[in-house]
């Protein structure tokens, strides 16, 4: 059952058998689609001004309410084999049900045509059973005056603008599992036309009522009460796996503003003070920063939220869901042509403007999403790779003024409105009613891998043969295998060139073989082994071409760029100056950006503590911050880099001391590097914690027969008994004295 189960679903996905607004058991489509489609909704109808009436309403739950004849009847009607009714009914044919009580378990009662709830088959039965009320509606819609229907504003004037304008979309209802959304214009067709509904538990579009929610979560969230303080790295793993593993899952509903966002990170790193212990409270951004960045790898809900509402804008716009992408693409035509005079927003000057007063009448991920893409450092655009209806002429020449006349207002003075409506009186209203023209060009593919991000890379193609050329791939995201394709790609152009004898294509790169084929000449493509000492000819002409690669290396400037083919990309793909195209992985891309971006402004700022520049730039070792399971190192580390440590100099700055100097006797200033570098009783108490640490590791490394009590043993009885976990202790609580209230307890220092 569990295998017809996997065919049934991709079945239906490559044949459309289900309606595109059912999420269940659709591959690909997630509960944040849904909520995006009904944002898109929402945000249209206040747009317009329309008045529309959606009923929801919680339905019966359990697929064992659903007759098995309603799934034999969707098998028929959508022309599947009568065999899967036949495999279906022998499953639930005088079936065994046992009945567990507090006693034992009962004998076995035989049942038999009934629907099994939690079987393989369950989901698609209950969801092919309720497509067939899914579509009886459709059809009542269709005749029904007051039918929601969503189109731009371009295209309700009967003035088109882009091609996208051209898009209308009826929206009946909405459902996902058992649970469904039914929508109209008035109440009687509300009414002639209710179904069972389901009541979202995420408010639509409503940024601000979830961030009290999370919000409440967060502050009715306690650690486990347990003796003495949690260690830090324990309190780390809380912080992710129980706090914003549940935010990050809301988040993906209904994200929130980042400076919202902001606040959830500062009411965890709130809790994580007090959880600590120690007085004043550390810096967010340390406590939120990779660990490779020097930071302590708290998660940060701000990032979260920024790489998912950029994720989001992407996905609706290139949703494989027809009524899904067509919902985001109406939403952008009139985002960029009724609120933004034709200007696309995503990219170049568009993102130089903020629409955070358009909440109401565009979705908050999208406004948001915008917001993130232009605060970066670089900003981030989101380019339409598919500008074919300029070329052929699929847009509105008033579109094309006001594009033209927001690049230089005084060119194009003349064409006024009048001029316009002039020209559609004469029928004369799109680009192609001026001229059309046809633009053919050929180019290659592009297979992107992984890469690593924030590294600087020059990749280059080169071949040679009776033509020789070497070309670079510009930015960041690019790796070794983009060479080869690349080399490959000039190859196959430089032969076209040449003569239409038989020719012969060598590569060292054996998947490309099998991948890469020309069909417009007599190309055979052929691998051979690199970097050999043969003396044939292919082997000479692989060292040909590592010459002519390596060489240019030297020379990097003077080589000229490869032209990066956008044909294969999404419709709507990420770019970035010195980053280039970014098809894949965008979530983590922002949050390397975002990492990155704070690192370099902690680095100048908060008093050089977080300055690398002088110092070994690889990264801590990971185990003492994120895995040993007690220590007080790392809670100390992340108070001294924030700048918040109890030492003079700190407390004589917020009124707490008269006098800076160092209370162990030294007479210098007391600020952290002293403590930590020079002052000579912290050096003795140091070296005496690190004797008795010997001490302790030979006591329980040695044999029992030779093992000797270390001479400050009654230490060890005050904490717990065969425990190494007073590490470090010694006579530093005479320094936590000292110190004002920095804790130490049985973790050590």
């Amino acid at each position: 059952m569990a295998w017809l189960n996997c065919c049934l679903i991709q079945y239906s996905l490559e044949k459309g058998i289900l309606p595109g607004t059912q999420v269940a058991v659709q591959p690909g489509v997630q509960t944040r689609d849904l909520m995006s489609f009904l944002a898109g909704v929402k945000c249209w109808a206040n747009r317009h001004k329309e008045l529309v009436y959606a009923l929801k309403r919680d339905q019966m739950k359990g697929f064992d309410y659903l007759a098995p004849e309603g799934f034999h009847d969707a098998v028929c009607s959508y022309g599947l084999l009568q065999s899967i009714v036949d495999i279906d009914k022998a499953a639930h044919k005088e079936t065994k049900c046992f009945i567990r009580t507090a006693y034992r378990v009962t004998v076995p009662i035989i049942v038999s045509d009934v629907n099994k709830q939690g079987g393989p088959l369950s989901p698609i039965k209950s969801t092919f059973t309720t497509s067939l009320g899914h579509y009886y509606l459709n059809d009542l819609m269709r005749n029904d005056s007051d039918t929601l229907i969503v189109l731009s504003s371009a295209r309700k004037r009967n003035d088109p603008h882009l091609k996208d304008d051209g898009n209308c979309l009826m929206v009946a209802m909405v459902e996902a599992t058992d649970d469904s959304f039914l929508f109209s214009r008035s109440l009687p067709s509300l009414r002639r036309n209710a179904l069972a509904m389901e009541r979202f538990q995420a408010k639509v579009d409503n940024p601000t009522a979830h961030f009290e929610e999370l919000r409440n979560f967060i502050e009715t969230f306690q650690f486990p009460h347990v003796l003495g303080r949690l260690p830090i790295t324990l309190i780390r793993k809380i912080v992710a796996q129980n706090i914003v593993s549940k935010c990050r899952a809301m988040l993906y509903l209904q994200p929130i503003k980042q400076s919202d966002a902001e606040a959830l990170d500062r009411q965890i790193t709130e809790k994580v003070h007090l959880a600590l212990g120690f007085p004043f409270r550390p810096s967010l951004r340390i406590t939120t920063l990779p660990l490779s960045h020097h930071g302590f790898d708290f998660p940060s809900i701000t990032r979260i939220n920024a790489g998912i509402v950029v994720v989001g804008i992407s996905q609706d716009l290139n949703h494989h869901i027809h009524m899904y992408q067509t919902m985001a693409r109406i939403m952008m035509a009139d985002w960029t042509c009724e609120k933004n005079g034709c200007v696309y927003l995503l990219d170049g000057d568009g993102l130089q403007k903020g629409f955070s007063h358009y909440m109401q009448s565009i979705p908050a991920g999208w406004v948001i999403a915008q917001k993130v893409m232009k605060d970066l450092l670089t900003p981030l655009s989101l380019r339409m790779t598919d500008q074919s209806s300029f070329a052929g002429g699929e847009v509105s020449l008033l579109h094309v003024v006001n594009v033209c006349n927001h690049r230089n207002p005084q060119k194009f003075a003349d064409l006024n409105g009048n001029t316009l409506r002039s020209l559609r009186t004469k029928g004369i209203q799109s680009l192609q009613d001026v001229g059309r023209w046809v633009i053919t060009t050929s180019d290659g593919s592009m297979k992107l891998a992984s890469a690593t991000i924030e590294e600087e890379k020059v990749v280059l193609g080169a071949t040679t043969g009776a033509l020789t050329l070497v070309l670079k791939i510009p930015g960041h995201n690019v790796s070794i295998l983009h060479d080869e394709q690349i080399g490959l790609i000039i190859a196959l152009i430089l032969t076209g060139w040449n003569s239409d004898e038989a020719q012969f294509l060598l590569t060292n790169h054996q998947n490309s073989v099998r991948l890469i084929k020309d069909k417009r000449m007599d190309m055979n493509i052929k691998y051979m082994h690199a970097h050999t000492d043969k003396d044939t000819m292919e082997a000479r002409m692989n060292r040909d071409a590592d010459f002519y690669m390596s060489q240019s290396h030297e020379i990097e400037s003077l080589v000229p760029q490869s032209p990066i083919p956008t044909f294969h990309m999404n419709d709507y793909t990420f770019y970035q100056d010195g980053d280039g195209w970014i098809e894949s992985n965008i979530g983590d891309f922002i949050n390397l950006l975002m990492v990155h971006e704070m690192s370099t402004k902690l680095g100048i700022g908060n008093r050089h503590q977080m300055s690398t520049w002088a110092h070994d730039q690889s990264s801590p070792p990971d185990f003492p911050y994120l895995r040993v399971t007690s220590t007080h190192l790392a809670a100390v580390q992340l108070y001294v880099r924030s700048s918040q440590l109890l030492t003079a100099d700190v407390l004589v700055e917020r009124g707490k001391l008269s006098s800076d100097r160092c209370r162990l006797g030294c007479d210098e200033i007391e600020d952290m590097h002293h403590v930590f570098v020079y002052c000579k009783m912290y050096s003795e108490w140091r070296a005496e914690a690190g004797a008795s640490v010997v001490e302790w590791t030979q006591y329980f490394t040695l044999p029992h027969e030779f093992r000797q009590t270390p001479a400050d043993s009654h230490r060890m009885s005050e904490f717990h008994p065969e425990s190494t976990r007073m590490v470090g202790i010694s006579n530093s609580s005479g320094f936590h004295r000292i110190m004002n209230g920095i804790p130490m307890d049985s973790t050590g220092f």
